[in-house]
């Protein structure tokens, strides 16, 4: 029995800039509902697995990001980062500096926390890690995305 999970859309980013102790209920939510639905299952099934929700809105994240940027998503347009400005030396990050996002600055943490800031550093992380940002489809870069985010 495998749960399907809902599209990755904007509604698990409303969440995103909240105080970790409101996450972390809704996490206590979710703990709760995967034990119930452990009880219930016939014992001959193997246990249905769910991602953690903070997996869920980072990978939802990172797929705005891409739409945005890649895709150029008109719908998305006020969330667009510019491009940042390639070293004037080289260095070994320099051919990943290309792809990269210009950070917002946030002198709260809350704003530290919201969209931009956050998934910005981690669209540079990606960039810096792997080759993702060169996938052609957002159904590719979804599933790399989400085993990216799941490594140690």
């Amino acid at each position: 029995m495998q749960l399907k999970s809902a599209p990755y859309g904007v509604c698990p980013l409303t969440w995103l800039s909240c105080p970790p102790s409101y996450l972390s209920l809704l996490d206590k939510i979710q703990h709760r509902a995967q034990r119930l639905i452990r009880l219930k299952a016939p014992p001959d099934q193997p246990s249905p697995t769910m991602q953690p929700l903070q997996q869920r809105r980072d990978v939802a994240g990172l797929c705005v990001i891409y739409k945005t940027h890649k895709q150029g998503a008109p719908h998305l347009t006020a969330l667009r980062q510019p491009w940042a400005q390639p070293h004037g030396h080289t260095t070994r990050a320099a051919t990943s500096r290309v792809h990269q996002l210009v950070v917002p600055f946030a002198r709260t943490e809350t704003f530290l926390r919201s969209f931009l800031p956050r998934y910005t550093r981690m669209w540079n992380h990606l960039v810096m890690q792997t080759q993702l940002h060169y996938t052609t489809s957002l159904h590719t870069f979804k599933s790399a995305a989400n085993a990216w985010i799941k490594q140690p």
